[in-house]
């Protein structure tokens, strides 16, 4: 971190500061402002001196402070003799103190566990933390038979994307393009003539028209039907293949509400028939994550400065070691699964036996999928249903608790990864700021875990 941070504490706590500083793990003069007081602290790489019972009453009243000031200066300082604290460590002490309770660290975190060796080591910066990284792998048989297994057993532990398809010739749609569909966990549905096509439960909706003369004498039924999808609540957006020579028709697809359209291919065989298959498969990726940007949760104005300032020229390995560094302060295990587009892989973390994990995930399980589709954190899972224990497994353990959490890691529009946390059984915190601080972090999680 190289740039001063400043800010009001009406737009940001002071214990979600330290957090966040204690993370980051850098070295500078942090000084908060409040009516109850002033607060100095002179932080080398998160940490700060251990403080007497006076200090720490004194902190209590600033850290529980809602208006005043903040301002973190970075600069070099010598290192801390005696015994030190994590900033987040010191913040529960504070919080400890206020409660007028023995100065022992609550549930919400144990310093004992955050300096052992089963977490990260925090005596050291923080582009360091002890976390074991994962090789990518390419794709496996496995996961295929792990599928159809699901399928088979537990139907209701999988959430498919449904992908409707209405066209002349259903050859066209099956063997090859159903199978890789499949994979990245989408659902093709045939569907009949155009005054017959339920839109409830789709999420895209595929025409295709060889022909111009698949619509003659029928153009009123297909355009009713983009309307029907564009009017569904939320729209289902509407691919359209077929001739597009035709500038008439083409503006009343348009007005009608077509989110795509794609020309018809002059043939549908060998390369041609791969270029349209690798490009509608795209189109329709776009236009799922597309359909669930609105539900991407904003980062307050406070936070996102902080995030952006503290993470300013950081490398990715390090964004990722302050993003396992911060769920270390909320769970005793973590780990970072990447998100793919046929796989959901584990690619580092802490606490968990990863090393021992075994195969990745097939895209469909539900217990990440509506993570990943709905953007939103979700705590509490089956331990005993199928994908649980494949998920156990994937960690290197034999069973997850109920109370695991299940967190989104977003880079853009999409949600490229999740953050798995637990407390071995223990009861996890509220989650709301550890998923808005983590939840922007996505991006740099792809580029820390480079291809192998």
């Amino acid at each position: 971190m190289t740039r001063l941070l400043s800010g009001r504490l009406e737009q940001l706590q002071p214990t979600t500061l330290l957090r966040v500083l204690g993370a980051v793990a850098p070295t500078g003069v942090l000084d908060i402002e409040a009516e109850a007081g002033t607060l100095h602290l002179e932080v080398s790489r998160g940490r700060v001196p251990a403080a007497s019972d006076d200090e720490l009453e004194h902190a209590s009243l600033i850290l529980s402070s809602t208006s005043g000031e903040y301002r973190f200066t970075p600069c070099d300082l010598p290192e801390h003799g005696g015994i030190t604290l994590p900033l987040a460590a010191y913040a529960e002490a504070a919080a400890t103190w206020a409660e007028r309770r023995p100065t022992s660290f609550s549930s919400e975190l144990d310093l004992n566990k955050l300096v052992s060796e089963d977490l990260i080591d925090f005596s050291k910066p923080a582009s360091q933390p002890k976390v074991s990284v994962l090789p990518r792998k390419a794709p496996e048989n496995p996961l295929d038979d792990l599928l159809s297994d699901l399928e088979s057993t537990a139907p209701g532990e999988l959430l498919f994307a449904q992908v409707g398809v209405v066209g002349s010739d259903p050859r066209l749609w099956r063997g090859t393009l159903e199978h890789e569909w499949r994979q990245r966990g989408w659902r093709m549905r045939q569907l009949g003539v155009p005054t017959d096509v339920e839109l409830q439960d789709l999420d895209v909706l595929v025409i295709h028209h060889r022909l111009s003369i698949t619509r003659v004498g029928q153009e009123d039924e297909w355009l009713a039907l983009v309307e029907r999808a564009e009017s569904m609540s939320p729209p289902v957006p509407v691919v359209w293949i077929g001739p597009l020579g035709d500038p008439a028709w083409v503006h009343r697809l348009i007005q009608a509400g077509v989110a795509f359209l794609l020309p018809a291919p002059p043939g549908e065989t060998g390369e041609t028939l791969s270029r349209l298959v690798s490009s509608l498969t795209r189109v329709v990726d776009r236009q799922l994550i597309r359909a669930r940007s609105g539900q991407r949760p904003e980062l307050p104005d406070a936070l996102s400065e902080l995030m952006d300032s503290l993470l300013d020229q950081a490398e990715p390995e390090r964004t990722l070691g302050t993003l396992l560094q911060l769920a270390a302060g909320t769970g005793s295990r973590g780990a970072v699964l990447l998100v793919e587009e046929t796989a959901i892989r584990c690619r580092a973390g802490f606490g968990y036996p990863l090393m021992r994990g075994g195969p990745a995930l097939p895209r469909g399980v539900a217990v990440l999928e509506r993570v990943i589709r709905s953007r939103k954190p979700a705590v509490g899972l089956e331990p005993d249903a199928a994908a649980s224990c494949q998920l156990a497994r994937v960690l290197g353990v034999e069973r997850l608790p109920a109370e695991t959490a299940v967190i989104p890691l977003g880079a853009g529009d999409a949600v490229v990864g999740v953050l798995i946390i637990d407390r071995e059984g223990d009861p996890l915190p509220d989650l709301e700021d550890l998923a808005l601080l983590v939840g922007r972090l996505g991006g740099v999680v792809v580029q820390a875990c480079p291809e192998v």
